[in-house]
């Protein structure tokens, strides 16, 4: 960049950051070299104004989107196969009970989601042929509307479906197949203390996993009036941020929060109850669900008031109703005031204050400030339940007995502040898991407040573990590698059990072929780093899928503690073992013509289009997942590495695209200046035409590599392509 431009820059900054306060505003959006929008404003509307603006550039149809699906409109513009999400979405009351909760925000708060919608409408204005014909007209609420809608089934409700399922009650495909997607879940986050860094800075991770395309988030930068915050938003909430002075993270695992009663009703009339030997009725509302191109479907949803919340019929068994009760229920806009307050808080006591909102939805939420402090919380709105029952099933659901007692303060929830160890992680573990001797253990918690399995580990979580345990000068490089770890762990014990099972059957290597014997030396001499270029990890994940392929799965014998160690291996194990290998060379020669291929050029990230590009990092998970679900199973048969890449089955050419995995990678090192790292998949842009379509999956994630934040105005200004100031009309 020229020094002139470098100039005319500053000066533009410059004029915006003194731009005097009025009914109108002005924003300026700057584009750094990966597309993403750095914006500058004089006021928090304004900068709202500009990221709405932003966001309808890069994501417009996905924006409206979601904002439909939320609402329970989609069916009207997508088609019948939406009939069931836009029934879910009316039955749970997103639309009403967000437009409710947005007047309950604050006035600040509102305002800048109406500039938001605003930025949003301005951009479409100006971009008509780019608008889809089906594009709804936006109402401020809608943005409180989605992030409900988004997280819901997944989490707000998902205990109380669960319980209503272990009584044996069939549920809806949608609600099983939510279900089954909070079963998968997995993401990353740890914090390292000043002390055990080089540069005496706190370090802060954040890597939440799923559908690897990361669509459901935005990266953004803006600095508009008090607000200088980067990292991720869900359309105008900024969920996953950091700012100069405090970050956070956020993983799957929580208290439980909702509940499954089971009513019993009259045999003569299904909607009347009794409820303390008093007659009681189930509310009902007709709802009309558009369709396009075909005659509108009406459906009845049912509701009790159990603990005093709505409570919709989730399922019926002869003359017992199904009710899922959750706390969550009429707190809508509670978690957008409560993430607004969390950017605004200047440390980590100051987050803490604003998550006593309790409208973070059930989460772990990691936090770490510049001084140096860290903080954990199992947050979530959780009732206190009476005792007598048990909670992880229906409770009865004609008697007040089982009624809520109340809502438990934060102070009463699985939570830390920096903990002796100077480090701690949860990477969808345990809270007795998080760090050698966490202090956080089931005996000193309600079971509903713990929520999990004493002891309950992965390979994700004993990874970081390891290496946060032995840092004491842990530096910016050490903690990239970290990120991008792709360590499979357990390799040594697997290999120690194939050399005792070749042992064994000496035979089988002596009249192997070429390819069987060249296999074996890669299996044996392999690092146990999933990288891309590896031709000895391509080879371990044929061995370890052929061996889960026989009857009943992984053999259970691999899960002996003394597996590895033994000369008592049995003969038919061994005999499994070495098989495994005769079928991975087998598969490989079949499916590719050939034996040494590399990981990479398998397994492959991309938009699911033409062009694709390698990756490492994938997980080996044996092909009945159920074997994942035991928590010794977990621990040396189903390994994820922290990039956690599940791939889907083989293309035409045998290749194995990512499905899942590390999507919206956030790293931050609060030193001065602050340095800050992230990778979003795909890329910046949904539109195929901008040069920022796909550029991050190829350019950083398979080449695992970060790209640098540009937190800093000194840091942006030689990284600018392109520039747009906006005036803002009054609100």
């Amino acid at each position: 960049m020229s020094c002139s431009r470098q100039a005319a820059l500053l000066l533009g900054l410059a004029s915006v950051a003194t731009a005097p306060l009025g009914a109108q505003g002005r924003v300026t959006v700057y584009r750094d070299d990966w597309g993403v929008p750095h914006i500058y404003a004089d006021r928090e509307e304004d900068g709202y104004y500009g990221l709405g603006y932003a966001t309808a550039e890069d994501e417009l149809d996905y924006a409206l989107r979601v904002i439909l699906m939320a609402r329970g409109d989609a069916a009207q513009a997508f088609g019948k196969e939406l009939v069931e999400q836009d029934y879910t979405s009316r039955l749970w009351r997103h639309a009403e009970e967000s437009r409710a909760g947005f007047t309950r925000m604050s006035p600040e708060l509102q305002r800048n989601y109406r500039a938001y919608v605003r930025g949003l409408e301005r951009w479409m204005q100006e971009h008509p042929d780019k608008t889809p014909s089906w594009a709804p007209k936006l109402e401020p609420w809608d943005l409180v509307t989605v992030s409900r809608w988004m997280l819901w089934l997944t989490y707000q409700v998902a205990d109380g479906l669960r319980d209503c399922r272990a009584g044996g009650v069939t549920l809806s495909a949608f609600d099983t197949q939510a279900l089954e997607q909070r079963a998968a879940l997995a993401s990353n986050e740890w914090v390292v203390a000043p002390w055990r860094t080089a540069d005496r800075a706190l370090i802060m991770l954040s890597d939440p996993h799923g559908g690897v395309d990361g669509q459901f988030v935005f990266e953004f930068r803006m600095q508009a009036g008090r607000l200088k915050m980067a990292g991720y938003s869900v359309l105008a909430m900024p969920l996953l941020v950091q700012t100069r002075r405090v970050a956070w993270g956020m993983t799957t695992g929580a208290p439980d929060v909702s509940d499954c009663f089971a009513v019993t009703v009259s045999p003569k009339n299904p909607r009347r109850y009794e409820f303390d030997g008093k007659p009681a009725m189930i509310e009902t509302k007709s709802i009309t669900i558009a369709v396009k191109g075909q005659p509108a479907a009406t459906r009845q949803v049912e509701y009790t008031r159990h603990n005093g919340v709505l409570s919709p019929v989730v399922a019926r068994r002869g003359d017992t109703a199904y009710v899922v009760s959750t706390t969550y229920m009429h707190e809508a806009g509670m978690f957008d005031e409560e993430v607004y307050r969390m950017v605004r808080a200047t440390n980590v006591d100051g987050v803490r204050e604003a998550m006593r909102l309790l409208g973070m939805f059930p989460q772990n939420v990691m936090v770490g400030d510049v001084e140096g402090n860290s903080f954990y919380l199992r947050a979530g709105r959780t009732p206190k339940r009476p005792t007598g029952y048990d909670w992880r099933k229906p409770v009865p659901g004609n008697t007040a007995a089982a009624a809520w007692l109340g809502i438990r303060p934060l102070d009463d929830l699985v939570q830390i502040q920096n903990p002796a160890t100077g480090y701690m992680q949860n990477n969808n573990i345990a809270p007795d898991q998080m760090f050698v001797g966490s202090p956080l253990t089931l005996e000193r918690y309600p079971a509903d407040i713990f929520n999990d399995t004493p002891g309950r580990m992965n390979s994700r979580g004993r990874r970081v573990v390891d290496v946060l345990s032995r840092a004491y000068r842990f530096t910016v490089q050490d903690a990239i590698d970290l990120a991008l770890d792709e360590t499979w762990v357990d390799t040594e014990r697997w290999q120690a059990g194939l050399a005792r099972a070749l042992a064994r059957l000496p035979e089988r290597a002596r009249a192997g072929s070429k390819d069987f014997r060249e296999a074996l030396q890669r299996l044996l001499r392999f690092d146990g780093q999933a990288r891309s270029g590896s031709s000895e990890a391509l080879t371990f994940w044929y061995w370890r899928d052929a061996l889960s392929a026989g009857p009943g799965g992984v053999p259970a014998d691999v899960l002996r503690p003394d597996f590895a160690q033994s000369d008592s291996i049995s003969t038919s194990l061994a005999a499994r073992m070495v098989d495994a290998v005769d079928s991975a060379v087998t598969t490989l020669r079949r499916v590719h013509g050939r034996t040494d291929l590399t990981l990479g050029e398998v397994f492959r990230i991309g938009r699911g289009g033409k062009a694709s590009w390698p990756v490492g990092g994938v997980a080996i998970l044996p092909r009945d997942r159920r074997q994942c679900a035991e928590a010794a199973y977990f621990n040396s048969v189903c390994i994820a590495t922290l990039r956690a890449f599940i791939v889907g089955g083989p293309d035409s050419l045998g290749r194995r695209h990512a499905a899942t995995g590390s999507r919206l990678l956030r790293l931050t090192i609060f030193t001065n200046p602050i340095q800050s790292f992230t990778v979003h998949n795909f890329g910046q842009s949904s539109r195929p035409e901008s040069p920022h379509y796909d550029d991050q999956a190829a350019r950083l994630t398979s080449e695992r590599r970060v790209k640098p934040m540009y937190f800093e105005k000194s840091e942006l200004l030689s990284h600018v392509t392109a520039e747009r100031t906006l005036e803002v009309p009054p609100l």
